[in-house]
C-alpha cells in the first residue's frame, strides 16, 4: 500500500498492519486486515513468516507476520483511507524501493528482506 504517514510527513510503501481482536487469531486478525486495507483475500493457509517487536524499549507492540502466495479481488477496500494507491510490487525491486526510501517502515522492510532471505537461503 501506497501511503502518507502524517507524523514524518512522508509517503512509502508498506504491508497491511492491524490489531488483533480479542475472538480472532493472529493469522485471522492478518487475513482481516489484508482484506480491510486493500480489497484482496489472502488464500489460505495463511504461514507464519517472522515475529518482531519494533520498539522493545519503548512499546509493548507485537509484529505477527504472516505470508500467503495468492489472494483473490474481492473489491474495493473498506478501509480505502489507509492508502493512496494499492499495488503488487515485483520481490525483484523490493532492495531497490528501500535503497530509495520508498519502503522505509520498519515491519515492512523487516518481513520483506526475511522473505527474500529465505528464498535465497
Amino acid at each position: 500500500m501506497w501511503r502518507h504517514r502524517f507524523i514524518t510527513d512522508t509517503w512509502s510503501w508498506e504491508i497491511p498492519i492491524g490489531e488483533i481482536r480479542v475472538d480472532e487469531t493472529a493469522a485471522e486478525a492478518a487475513a482481516r486486515e489484508t482484506e480491510e486495507e486493500t480489497g484482496w483475500r489472502p488464500r489460505a493457509p495463511l504461514r507464519p513468516l517472522v515475529y518482531a517487536q519494533p520498539s522493545p524499549g519503548l512499546m509493548t507492540s507485537e509484529h505477527h507476520i504472516f505470508q500467503a502466495d495468492s489472494a483473490d479481488h474481492i473489491g474495493p477496500p473498506q478501509d480505502a483511507f489507509e492508502s493512496d494507491r494499492i499495488d503488487w510490487i515485483p520481490l525483484t525491486d523490493v532492495r531497490s524501493l528501500i535503497d530509495k526510501h520508498d519502503i522505509v517502515s520498519g515491519t515492512t522492510v523487516a518481513a520483506l528482506l526475511y522473505l527474500l532471505a529465505s528464498r535465497n537461503g
